[in-house]
């Protein structure tokens, strides 16, 4: 008798233990749903949130909706999830990540293409999200060596950004040049939203690349150096980056807003480019 009471007490123990531990988690998350409440503005778009006890309503535009969320953490990070599985988690955004910073972020859900970025912030916070900060870092204006190790151009061609003439096809743009066991490869690679537009990956000589070192010199982008602006707006940003023999570096950079316009020209840079046999573009 004093064991299957002893048995039964100990059953009793578990079930109280976990639904303590149940009720606590519903406490935490519920104090952190709470922490959420009020109106939220995206950053990058004119999609809001407003979030009030477990309810958070969508809206764009004219549309709006309104779904029930939950809480749920994963290591250290937390995010607002749609428990209703037969719809998408927030119309056409996936789950929002509550950011260590305050902002909420989400991905909006869609295919074959790039999708948007949202960034929630506090009404009160978004003047200071759009302000490009200036984070450029004193480096040497000048560079001595004529010989370069290693080149990279990165960057995000809207149909025409950067003066760019209608030939060079709208997508991201990376331009690669590596120098190894004393010879050259360079890559150059124009990426669609869902498409390879140009992949050319060759050996070049190294007067072709000290003739890139002679045109970056005369276009006068060394004078940027060290160059880097940048606001909390998605938008792709370009970078220059240069190592020369000598281990000097040359580094010009853009995210955001900030990359709307580019310090140096980028067309000579890209007709210097096409001196490969680069493939025909579709």
């Amino acid at each position: 008798m004093q064991k299957g009471a002893m048995k039964r007490m100990g059953c009793i123990a578990v079930v109280l233990l976990a639904l303590m531990i149940l009720c606590l988690g519903c406490a935490s998350s519920a104090g952190k749903a709470s922490g959420l409440e009020g109106h939220w503005v995206d950053v990058n778009g004119k999609t809001t949130l407003d979030i009030f006890g477990d309810q958070c309503t969508v809206t764009y535009g004219d549309w709006s909706k309104t779904f029930q969320f939950r809480i749920q953490t994963s290591g250290d990070s937390t995010y607002l999830v749609n428990p209703d599985k037969n719809l998408h988690d927030f119309g056409m955004m996936t789950e929002i990540h509550v950011r260590d910073d305050g902002s909420l972020e989400a991905s909006e859900i869609v295919f074959d293409t790039d999708p948007h970025r949202y960034r929630f912030v506090r009404e009160d916070r978004l003047a200071k999200e759009l302000e490009i900060q200036d984070l450029s870092k004193d480096a040497p204006k000048t560079i001595e060596s004529k010989e370069i190790q290693q080149f990279s151009l990165v960057f995000r061609n809207y149909g025409g950004s950067y003066g760019l003439p209608p030939e060079w096809q709208s997508g991201h743009y990376s331009w690669e040049i590596e120098q190894r066991d004393g010879t050259y490869r360079m890559s150059f690679r124009i990426m669609g939203d869902s498409y390879i537009v140009m992949d050319f990956n060759q050996e070049v000589s190294a007067e072709y690349v000290a003739g890139l070192a002679q045109l970056l010199e005369a276009q006068g982008v060394i004078q940027y150096n060290g160059y880097y602006k940048k606001n909390n707006v998605h938008r792709p940003g370009y970078s220059l980056y240069v190592k020369y023999a000598s281990k000097e570096l040359l580094h010009v950079h853009a995210d955001g807003d900030a990359a709307k316009s580019c310090v140096f020209d980028l067309v000579p840079l890209l007709e210097y480019a096409a001196k490969q046999p680069l493939p025909k573009r579709p």
